[in-house]
């Protein structure tokens, strides 16, 4: 889903070319920054005190190389937030801007083309002839906020060769006093019996198909074939949790606790329910408006 809404905001972009110089391509070859202010969506959500942000994009179509980049990126705001979050996506791209980070267009294209010459050489060992497309996409959008923080939404997946591609998909919730970042350091007692048993009832609930039964504790491990443990001991994932509407998230990627065509096993504990879960810090920072 989000890998189709990636390519749905870069095809309505206005397209700038930025050709390398000195290079040269196949004629079907296309490479290209765009950027695109983009005003938020009215919600009960959004707060007067948002970020500005506009939506930065890196794309490059090659034959069957199909690669994109797509940010929100910070233009106006508390100066914190905005340095906070430009560096997180600068990281998140890639890492392979040092310059300002004031330019986010130059940001995104250096990270675009130095990512884009990686995903080439991962590509390496596959049989054009074989595939009809050979993909490489990393976003980062805006997503629920509050007073308090705000929450953006990360994916990217690439295909390579091979039987499918594989993707990801999580979240950065971020402090707008602070830019502090919400994550495990922030919850305390998720080893205790009480908090494993939202755990199992949030995957169980996964696994369940709506509107029968839940599925038994017998059945629930046998759909979590990465794991090998007990039902009662069930781990979290390996991605940092983060915030939304309904409370926190958290989400398992592709074959860290089941099988692939499982997708990205998820829950979500509502915030009334997590709170004892939570230090003194987190309550401050993020729930100050709850």
């Amino acid at each position: 889903m989000r890998k189709k809404l990636l390519f749905a905001i870069l095809g309505m972009m206005a397209i700038i070319s930025c050709n390398s110089k000195g290079q040269t391509r196949p004629a079907d070859s296309k490479d290209s920054v765009a950027v695109d202010t983009i005003a938020p969506e009215t919600s009960d959500d959004l707060r007067k005190d948002s970020l500005k942000t506009d939506t930065l994009s890196y794309s490059k179509e090659e034959g069957k190389y199909s690669f994109n980049l797509l940010a929100d990126y910070p233009v106006e705001g508390d100066d914190t937030l905005v340095k906070v979050v430009r560096g997180f996506i600068n990281d998140f791209l890639g890492g392979a801007y040092d310059g300002s980070l004031d330019d986010g267009k130059a940001m995104i294209k250096k990270n675009g083309e130095i990512m884009y010459g990686n995903f080439v050489e991962m590509c390496g060992d596959a049989d054009l002839e074989d595939v009809s497309e050979l993909y490489y996409y990393k976003s980062v959008e805006r997503g629920y906020e509050t007073n308090a923080f705000i929450t953006f939404m990360t994916s990217g997946g690439h295909y390579t060769g091979g039987l499918h591609g594989i993707g990801f998909e999580t979240g950065v919730t971020f402090s707008k006093s602070n830019g502090k970042t919400f994550g495990y350091d922030m919850m305390k007692g998720t080893d205790s019996p009480e908090f494993k048993r939202f755990i199992k009832e949030g995957l169980r609930k996964y696994f369940s198909t709506e509107g029968q039964e839940p599925i038994s504790d017998d059945d629930l491990l046998q759909e979590l074939v990465s794991y090998s443990g007990s039902i009662d001991e069930l781990p979290l994932p390996d991605s940092e949790p983060y915030l939304t509407v309904k409370g926190v998230k958290f989400v398992y990627q592709p074959y860290e606790i089941s099988y692939y065509a499982a997708g990205k096993p998820e829950f979500t504990i509502p915030y009334a329910a997590i709170r004892p879960y939570l230090t003194p810090q987190a309550v401050k920072l993020f729930l100050n408006n709850r």
